[in-house]
C-alpha cells in the first residue's frame, strides 16, 4: 500500500540531504521565435527546476544522463550553481526544438531529435531528500518502479507529467494519454500538468472536472497552468485560482512551467498552503520570462514583485 498522508505529515518524516532532488534529462534546446533561431542552451526541467530551487536558497540535488561530448554545455551552469550533481554517462544527450509564434509565444512546435537514456531505481536509490520532483521529456524516461520506490520514502513526490504523454521517438511531439497513468499517479503527491495535457489525461472535456478525475488517482494536488490565462490548484476539493502577472518584458517563455514548480514546491517546503505558494509560483515564473535561460532572481525579488501587485 501507498502511504498517502497529507504532505506536510510526510515532509516531517523525513530525514534528507538534500531539499529537492530533480530528476530527469538536461536536454540540448534550440530556441527559434518566428523565423529566427535565437539560442542553443541547456534545458529540460531538471535544468530549469533545479536552478529556481537553488536561487531562492534550497539545497538541490539533480539526477541527469547525459552524452559525454555535451557535459559542458549541458552541465556546466549547474556546476556553477553549486548543484549537487549525479550524472550518468548516455550513449546521446535528448535534443529538443522549440519553435514559437512570434505573434503568440503561448504557441510552441516541438521537435525531438535525439532522447537520452532512460532512468532507472538504481539511479535515485542512495539519494536522501525531502521532496523528489520527477521531470520526464519522453514517455520512456521514468518507469514506474521508479515512482513506486521515491513513494516509499518519507518525502514528497512531484511530477511535471508532460514527458509521459510524449512517444518515445525522433520528430514532431505529439501528445497522447499516457497508458499507465493508473498505476503512476497512485505514487505522486503532487501533479503538474498544463491544460492540454490534463485534458487528455483525463478524458474529460472542461477541467474542473479534469482535475478531480487526476487527483483521484492519487495526487493530493494537481496544478494546471494555462500560460497567459494563470493557473489552477485542485486541492482536497477545492479550487485554487491564481492569476498570471505580467513582466516588464516578454519573449523567454522557455522554462517558465518549470520555473513556477520550482516556486510552488520551495513554498510548500515551508508549509505554505496551495493558493499562496501558487501565487509565489507565477511571480517567479514571470521574472524568469523577462530574461533567456533559467531563473536568476531570488526570493526578495519575488517578494517584491508580490508586493506591487
Amino acid at each position: 500500500m501507498v502511504d498517502h498522508s497529507f504532505l506536510a505529515e510526510k515532509r516531517s518524516l523525513s530525514p534528507s540531504n538534500f531539499d529537492v532532488c530533480v530528476i530527469g534529462h538536461v536536454t540540448k534546446d534550440i530556441i527559434s521565435v518566428g523565423q529566427t533561431t535565437t539560442a542553443t542552451t541547456p534545458g529540460g526541467t531538471a535544468y530549469y527546476t533545479s536552478v529556481g530551487l537553488t536561487k531562492v536558497g534550497l539545497r538541490v540535488a539533480v539526477v541527469t544522463k547525459v552524452a559525454k561530448e555535451d557535459e559542458d554545455l549541458l552541465l556546466g551552469n549547474l556546476k556553477g550553481e553549486k548543484i549537487a550533481l549525479f550524472c550518468q554517462e548516455s550513449e546521446r544527450s535528448s535534443v529538443f526544438e522549440n519553435a514559437y509564434s512570434a505573434e503568440n509565444l503561448d504557441t510552441r512546435l516541438q521537435r525531438i531529435r535525439s532522447i537520452g537514456t532512460p532512468f532507472s531505481p538504481e539511479d535515485v536509490e542512495a539519494i536522501g531528500a525531502t521532496a523528489f520532483h520527477v521531470g520526464p521529456l519522453t514517455s520512456q524516461d521514468i518507469s514506474i518502479d521508479l515512482l513506486k520506490q521515491l513513494a516509499k520514502r518519507p518525502g514528497i513526490v512531484s511530477l511535471d507529467v508532460q514527458g509521459m504523454l510524449r512517444s518515445a521517438h525522433v520528430g514532431e511531439v505529439r501528445e497522447e494519454d499516457w497508458l499507465d497513468k493508473e498505476a503512476g499517479l497512485a505514487y505522486v503527491d503532487i501533479l503538474k500538468t498544463d491544460e492540454k495535457e490534463a485534458l487528455i489525461l483525463s478524458g474529460q472535456k472542461v477541467l474542473d472536472r479534469a482535475a478531480a478525475a487526476l487527483a483521484s488517482l492519487g495526487p493530493k494536488e494537481v496544478i494546471v497552468t494555462m500560460g497567459s490565462r494563470g493557473s489552477l490548484i485542485y486541492a482536497e476539493k477545492t479550487w485554487h485560482s491564481v492569476p498570471c502577472f505580467f513582466p516588464k518584458k516578454v519573449g523567454y517563455p522557455t522554462g517558465c512551467g518549470d520555473t513556477y514548480v520550482a516556486g510552488y514546491l520551495y513554498q510548500k517546503l515551508k508549509g505554505v498552503p496551495p493558493e499562496m505558494a501558487g501565487r509565489f509560483a507565477a511571480a517567479t515564473a514571470t521574472l524568469k520570462m523577462e530574461s533567456p535561460g533559467p531563473f536568476r532572481g531570488s526570493e526578495a525579488d519575488v517578494r517584491a514583485l508580490l508586493s506591487s501587485i
